[in-house]
């Protein structure tokens, strides 16, 4: 049962997302607005969340065995939220490509079980990778930070 109500609860939240996202201009294919990408986000959760709550509503075990996950797995959600959180309270202070270095760096080291040396190289060029598409292909505005 609490399975059930779990999907449920994914189920609006997924649609509540989406309702919100359908707040900004969409804009077109050639030119996206600020909300293309939040809805097309919206839509996936909520296809996500109405597959997992038709199988729960079926019967089928959703999310494992029942119980609460293991510590270990709950150590590495907890890395990740904080990461995330850490990522977006610090991005305007010491900008985007440090922030990216070291979030990367934070999940690889953590959750990858990747030696030092993958870490830094793998962090390294993907803060370069994605600030160069993002920042000088593509035109975002990302922060810089103090560097």
């Amino acid at each position: 049962m609490r399975g059930r109500a779990w999907t449920l609860g994914f189920l609006g939240a997924a649609g509540a997302y989406l309702a919100a996202s359908l707040t900004f201009p969409l804009g077109s294919v050639a030119k996206p607005g600020p909300g293309f990408f939040p809805v097309g986000v919206g839509v996936f959760l909520c296809l996500v969340a109405a597959a997992v709550t038709t199988a729960a509503m079926r019967g089928v075990p959703v999310g494992g065995e029942g119980g609460a996950p293991p510590a270990e797995a709950r150590g590495r959600v907890a890395a990740t939220v904080g990461g995330l959180v850490g990522f977006c309270l610090l991005l305007p202070w010491i900008g985007y490509a440090v922030c990216a270095f070291l979030f990367v760096a934070l999940l690889l080291r953590y959750l990858g079980g990747v030696g030092w040396l993958g870490v830094l190289v793998t962090a390294g060029l993907s803060a370069l990778v994605t600030h160069y598409v993002f920042g000088v292909i593509l035109g975002v505005p990302l922060p810089r930070g103090p560097f």
